[in-house]
C-alpha cells in the first residue's frame, strides 16, 4: 500500500442501541501510514466508531474496508489478525513482567523479535526495559502498552486518549513519537487534549452527535465556528 492511498474505508457505517443512534451514517477514508486524530465532546460516538473497526461492537449498518477487504461483521480477533490494533483507554499490561518482556510477548505473536530494541527507543523506554511493569507509573505503562501494539506490526494503531494520565511532559513526547510513525503505519487518534492535538499536527476528524461535522487540517479545525460551538456547548 502507497503511503497516501486509502487504507481504511468507512461507507454508511451506523450504530444504533434500541432507539438510539451512537454512530449516525458516518463516510470516512484513512490513507495509508498517515495520523489522524478524532475529536468531539464526550458522547459524540468516538469509542463507538473504534469500537466497530476493531471488531468489539457489530456495525448495526454500512460497510467496513481494510484495503479491499470488507471486515465489518469479522470477530475482533480476526480484525487484529489482519493488521488493527487497539490500545484502549485504560493500560493493560503484564504487571509481573519487565518492560522488555511485555514486548518480547507482542512481538512473539508476529514472530518478529527483533523488533523489541526498536520499539523500546520510539516510546523512550529504553531506561526502564528491565523494570516490571507493575513499578511504572501510570504515562510509563501507556507508552507500553502503544509498544505492545506497535509489536505485532500493524497496518492500523488506533489509540484511545493515549494521553490519559500524562504529564505535559509526557504528552509531548508522545505527540513526538506517534509523529515518528508517520510513513510506517497508519495511526487513528482520539483525544480531548487540544495541546496534544494541536502538537499532533495531524488531519483532524470533529465528531457531534455520532456524526462527523467537520475534517481537516488542525488549523482550519481550530477556526472551525461549528466546532467552536460545539466545544462551547452552543449546539
Amino acid at each position: 500500500m502507497i503511503p497516501g492511498q486509502p487504507l481504511l474505508r468507512l461507507e454508511g457505517v451506523t450504530r444504533t442501541f434500541g432507539a438510539f443512534t451512537a454512530v449516525n451514517n458516518v463516510t470516512e477514508e484513512f490513507s495509508s501510514a498517515d495520523i489522524n486524530c478524532i475529536i468531539g465532546p464526550n458522547g459524540a460516538g468516538k469509542s463507538t466508531l473504534l469500537n466497530m473497526i476493531c471488531g468489539t461492537l457489530p456495525v448495526t449498518s454500512g460497510k467496513i474496508t481494510l484495503g479491499e477487504k470488507p471486515i465489518q461483521g469479522l470477530s475482533g480477533d480476526r480484525i487484529a489478525k489482519l493488521g488493527i490494533a487497539r490500545k484502549f483507554q485504560m493500560p493493560s499490561v503484564f504487571p509481573s513482567l519487565t518492560v522488555v518482556e511485555n514486548l518480547s510477548v507482542a512481538a512473539a505473536l508476529r514472530g518478529d523479535d527483533a523488533l523489541v530494541a526498536d520499539i523500546l527507543s520510539n516510546i523512550r523506554m529504553e531506561d526502564e526495559a528491565h523494570s516490571l511493569a507493575a513499578e511504572l507509573a501510570h504515562g510509563k505503562k501507556q507508552w507500553l502498552e502503544i509498544g505492545m501494539a506497535l509489536a505485532l506490526r500493524p497496518k492500523i494503531l488506533l489509540l484511545d486518549e493515549p494521553t490519559a494520565g500524562l504529564s505535559a511532559d509526557e504528552t509531548r513526547a508522545t505527540a513526538a513519537f506517534l509523529k515518528e510513525l508517520k510513513g510506517d503505519v497508519t495511526v487513528v487518534v482520539i483525544e480531548h487534549d487540544m495541546a496534544f492535538v494541536r502538537d499532533l499536527a495531524a488531519r483532524t476528524i470533529v465528531m457531534h452527535l455520532g456524526e462527523i461535522i467537520a475534517s481537516g487540517a488542525f488549523a482550519e479545525i481550530e477556526s472551525n465556528e461549528m466546532v467552536k460551538d460545539v466545544y462551547l456547548g452552543r449546539r
